[in-house]
């Protein structure tokens, strides 16, 4: 029996999806995607320069078997993360996106109203959306009922093994 799941059709037999910021460099960013085996990256568009050509990018560094997760991260509104999602659909060749729009800066919560506005144009536009989420189970609902393809769970530092701790909210 194989190990494999599906999102919007696609097969991956790894269910880590890292990041590539928080890496001291490049080459490490590199190797720790081999040692891992992951087979998908999210990738900060906003912070990347999508026009670099040097060879010395953040993209030259990842393995071009790994699928390319744009996201949408620093938006504060629906209509920045549309925006930021089509340019990285342009300049990516993918319509995949993780999907953020942030609604309170301190916290990092995103903005649910926004993520499902942002979630329902981008279905509609063609895009594979994995909205990035905290724990609203009434948003994922709304979220999956507009198309959304996954729910991305987001974690906060605030996170405690038996949940949130609301004091910080």
């Amino acid at each position: 029996m194989s190990d494999t799941f599906s999102i919007a059709g696609r097969e991956f037999s790894s269910r880590l999806i890292l990041g590539s910021g928080k890496f001291p460099d490049f080459s490490t960013m590199r190797d720790a995607y081999a040692i891992a085996e992951t087979e998908m990256v999210t990738v900060a568009v906003r912070r990347i320069d999508l026009g670099d050509r040097s060879g010395k990018s953040l993209l030259d560094f990842i393995d071009p078997k790994i699928h390319l997760l744009p996201n949408t991260a620093a938006c504060y509104t629906a209509d920045d993360a549309v925006r930021t999602a089509q340019l990285a659909r342009e300049a990516l060749g993918t319509n995949w996106v993780k999907l953020e729009v942030i609604g309170c800066e301190r916290t990092l919560f995103s903005d649910n109203v926004g993520l499902v506005a942002a979630t329902d144009e981008l279905v509609r536009d063609g895009f594979v959306v994995l909205p990035y989420l905290n724990d609203d189970l009434i948003a994922a609902r709304r979220l999956i009922d507009v198309g959304a393809a996954a729910i991305c769970r987001r974690r906060h530092r605030s996170d405690q093994v038996w949940g949130y701790r609301t004091s910080r909210i």
